[in-house]
């Protein structure tokens, strides 16, 4: 992995994405989830809402190194939790 530099924020952003993968895997096991519908015109399930905060979480991250690459990485990382927590909660 000599390829990759490493940091200590994208050690913790895919740190955080196996250990939500882990957590979503033993919590569907407890209790299965139930598509439902929220903001969005489709129905979705837990894990596709997980897909689609990490989808949000990686384009703000994207964005924010465009816009602003002198600022720190962890205030992205701060709003892509926000919008994480939106979208799972009301999506």
């Amino acid at each position: 992995m000599g390829w990759m530099r490493w940091t200590l924020p994208s050690a913790y952003f895919f740190g955080s994405i196996v250990a939500m993968l882990i957590f979503l895997t033993l919590y569907d096991i407890r209790s299965p989830g139930y598509p439902r519908k929220g903001w969005l015109p489709i129905e979705t399930t837990r894990g596709d809402r997980v897909f689609i905060s990490l989808l949000a979480l990686g384009s703000t991250v994207f964005i924010w190194l465009g816009v602003v690459p002198t600022l720190s990485i962890w205030w992205a990382m701060g709003i892509g939790a926000v919008e994480g927590t939106i979208i799972l909660r009301w999506f």
